[in-house]
């Protein structure tokens, strides 16, 4: 596997790094994660779903925000959201705008759910795919994106999870274009309190499914 890192100018002049993770020459497309502000690109779900799609030949983008850091001391929840969203938008035009990419997926947990309705307004529809791990569903333009969306797409939520909202979920699994796994126990980083093993094969169930979901085709799974 190689690896390129950059860094991008991003809110308020930060400094935003990321790193393209690629096995082969010819990639099928590429997939953009979008990690939470404690759940890195280095925790169990982005590490093996990153797996996932380098094994099926997709290149694979870790936007790694470091609003934790001592840089972003003072900033309200509402500014460090605005930072992400103009974050993700720079690091999708500076690399997309350099490539020959025509096929994306985009995956994000909890805070970086936030940022993918800018995400797939800037990404083709037809040629895109996303995958929603414990989304905010208390944030507006996620709940709307989730309802309304056309892109394929996969949501992820456990049932202890605070941003679980089983009104809003019922509404979301009307939209054809979401099939829905629903954890019952989950917290919100889709483990069970107190129970390692169930947790354990909690998150090889929720890889499980996003291993299948990468190798769907207009509804079909691919040979």
């Amino acid at each position: 596997m190689k690896e390129r890192s950059a860094t991008i100018s991003g809110y308020k002049n930060l400094k935003i790094p990321y790193v393209i993770q690629t096995k082969t020459d010819q990639p099928k497309g590429l997939a953009i994660m979008l990690p939470g502000i404690g759940y890195t690109v280095k925790s169990p779900l982005f590490h093996f779903s990153s797996g996932a799609f380098l094994n099926k030949g997709y290149d694979v983008l870790h936007v790694n925000y470091p609003y934790y850091s001592s840089d972003y001391e003072g900033y309200s929840f509402e500014e460090i959201t605005s930072a992400l969203i103009n974050d993700v938008s720079t690091v999708l035009n500076q690399v997309i705008d350099h490539s020959i990419y025509k096929s994306f997926y985009v995956l994000g947990k909890s805070f970086g759910t936030m940022a993918m309705p800018t995400a797939l307004d800037r990404l083709p529809t037809q040629n895109t795919k996303a995958i929603w791990l414990t989304p905010r569903l208390s944030s507006l333009p996620v709940y709307q994106t989730l309802r309304t969306c056309k892109q394929d797409s996969l949501c992820v939520i456990g049932d202890k999870d605070p941003f679980y909202d089983e009104e809003k979920i019922n509404q979301i699994i009307d939209n054809s274009s979401i099939a829905c796994m629903i954890h019952p126990t989950a917290n919100h980083a889709l483990e069970v309190d107190g129970d390692i093993l169930s947790s354990i094969d909690m998150i090889k169930s929720v890889i499980k499914r996003i291993d299948d979901f990468i190798s769907m085709k207009s509804g079909v799974l691919e040979s």
